[in-house]
């Protein structure tokens, strides 16, 4: 769901995937930044399925004007605190409590045998061929260009949402890709 939320966002616009959500329920796009981004997207796996959210949630904070100024700014902060830790963390691999999986290699007397087919191998489609762009150089210069956008407005966002170890990943990416937030 994650990633299908973050390829339409790059697909079709940031803005046009919050008016949709709200438009199932009033407010409801608070509930799927706090309930599915903030809490799954240290969970997501391979590396297509990370560029994809990388760059839908790089537009979903630089271009959905009601996150930077309207009824979720609150959430902005947190949100690209999200995205830092998809950079920056080890990939969170653990299952909630009420999960639990018996693992048929752990199950004694069962041994497994296969051979490999040869042209079954699964090429993974990737959806962004062509931006071929570090998300995290991709972050900030559409961090800069919302700083020009709306002068004074980053800077405090960053500075009173984001933790020390985050904002110095922050500024390791601007000055990558010689950007000023400013």
């Amino acid at each position: 769901m994650l990633v299908f939320f973050c390829l339409y966002a790059i697909k079709y616009g940031a803005s046009s995937l919050v008016e949709i959500v709200d438009g199932i329920q009033p407010k409801m796009f608070s509930m799927v930044v706090e309930r599915l981004f903030l809490q799954d997207l240290q969970k997501v796996s391979g590396n297509t399925s990370k560029k994809i959210c990388a760059f839908g949630v790089t537009k979903i904070l630089t271009e959905a004007d009601s996150m930077l100024t309207g009824e979720y700014a609150a959430l902005w902060p947190r949100l690209l605190q999200a995205l830092v830790g998809l950079f920056e963390l080890p990939e969170d691999d653990s299952l909630p409590d009420d999960e639990h999986f018996i693992e048929i290699e752990d199950t004694p007397g069962y041994q497994t045998s296969y051979s490999q087919l040869a042209y079954a191998g699964k090429q993974e489609h990737d959806p962004l061929t062509g931006l071929a762009e570090d998300p995290k150089i991709n972050l900030a210069k559409h961090l800069e260009k919302m700083a020009i956008r709306r002068p004074g407005m980053l800077q405090p966002l960053i500075n009173s949402g984001m933790e020390p170890e985050a904002r110095n990943f922050l500024q390791q990416y601007c000055k990558s890709a010689n950007v000023n937030l400013v």
